[in-house]
């Protein structure tokens, strides 16, 4: 055979790429998601002290892996094409749905209904991915050596959900190390998936969790009533959510759907894991850790913040501008001084600023943010390649 055919096939598949989407079922399916993480956002916000974050951080994991498994299995195939997995997805709601009611009573009397929608919405989405794996030779090892661990993962939610106090917390956190050892144990084949509607999935979680921040924020300055000091409250928070989409949408999608579209083979699903699964989950658990802050904030702008709420504030930032820096280094092999320096002001601020009101908190911690993504965003315009010259 000629090169020339083999060149047009390539040239086929990378048009193919460009073109593919987020479809309807996944939008349709994400809603659950948005539901799962005001879930989530209510547990942390129930119980600020560092067991109570702790258990939300194991929760919010075990939500963002069920959410990343049904990506992978979309990246592997098209689910809304076929009617059987249109089929199979939609039978998938309800359980999901139910897994994302029992979040709140996870740790108690709905830990075995927890499990139970846990195992056997993970289990059908192994096997919708796996139908497709398994007929390839080339992903058939990487995705059999995936699944023989991660597999192991809801059974121990759903034992950790029939067992109770530490146990309970300490079969959780198995089931998370399971699921993040697999993803290395699986690394080493490929993987089939479309860098563009890969980058865009993960993208459209970030607006489910800044969405959040929103409700979070407009439903507690509707519960209180308009007055002068709710609105500097809810106008504050809404100006460091604004602030959180820029230093995402400005930098990170574009830059992480090039990294994947010019890796080949192996690296391709190694830089998906590195970048997208376990990249992105500081920054989803980061905005949600702000929306709970923010809630506080909008119910009490003049009073002083709580030393959880400060915290809570400082580990957010340092989760979102750290996956940042993360990102940064695995796609350029370089380091914004600006983040770490923003991270350290914000820590210092939150640690010291216990004096402050809320509202001037949140709006000193939003525009260190802002300047750091500026001088970093400047920096990408004048000196990095054409695919990043617009982020930052």
């Amino acid at each position: 055979m000629s090169a020339e055919p083999a060149h047009a096939a390539d040239a086929s598949a990378d048009a193919v790429e460009e073109e593919r989407h987020a479809t309807n079922l996944e939008l349709f399916l994400d809603l659950v998601f948005v539901f799962a993480v005001t879930q989530i956002t209510g547990l942390v916000a129930h119980d600020l002290t560092p067991a109570g974050v702790g258990r939300g951080a194991l929760i919010a994991g075990l939500a963002w892996w069920l959410w990343s498994q049904y990506t992978w299995a979309g990246a592997a195939l098209d689910l809304q094409r076929h009617a059987s997995t249109r089929l199979l997805v939609l039978v998938t709601v309800p359980p999901t749905l139910l897994m994302a009611i029992a979040i709140p009573t996870a740790d108690g009397d709905g830990g075995p209904w927890f499990g139970a929608a846990y195992l056997a919405v993970q289990w059908l989405v192994l096997a919708m991915q796996g139908s497709e794996a398994v007929r390839q030779p080339e992903r058939r090892r990487a995705f059999v050596a995936y699944v023989s661990m991660t597999s192991l993962a809801p059974a121990a939610v759903l034992i950790g959900g029939l067992l109770d106090g530490d146990a309970r917390t300490i079969a959780y956190a198995i089931a998370v190390a399971l699921n993040v050892g697999a993803a290395f144990r699986g690394a080493g084949g490929e993987w089939s998936l479309n860098p563009g509607h890969f980058a865009e999935r993960h993208a459209l979680f970030v607006i489910i969790a800044l969405g959040e921040a929103l409700v979070a924020i407009g439903a507690t300055a509707t519960e209180l009533g308009l007055d002068r000091t709710t609105v500097l409250g809810a106008g504050v928070a809404v100006v460091g959510a604004c602030v959180l989409w820029w230093t995402y949408f400005a930098y990170i999608p574009e830059v992480t759907e090039h990294a994947l579209g010019a890796a080949r083979g192996a690296r391709r699903g190694v830089l998906a894991r590195d970048l997208m699964t376990l990249g992105h989950f500081p920054i989803v658990a980061g905005i949600i850790a702000y929306a709970v802050v923010a809630k506080h904030v909008v119910r009490h702008p003049t009073a002083t913040p709580s030393a959880a709420d400060r915290w809570l504030l400082a580990g957010a930032v340092a989760l979102i501008l750290g996956a940042y820096l993360h990102i940064q280094w695995r796609t350029a092999r370089g380091l914004a001084p600006e983040r770490l320096v923003a991270i350290a002001v914000t820590a210092l601020g939150c640690a010291f600023g216990g004096g402050l009101p809320g509202a001037y908190l949140l709006g000193a911690t939003a525009i260190v943010v802002g300047i750091a993504h500026g001088i970093s965003r400047r920096r990408y315009q004048r000196r990095e390649p054409a695919h990043v010259s617009h982020g930052g």
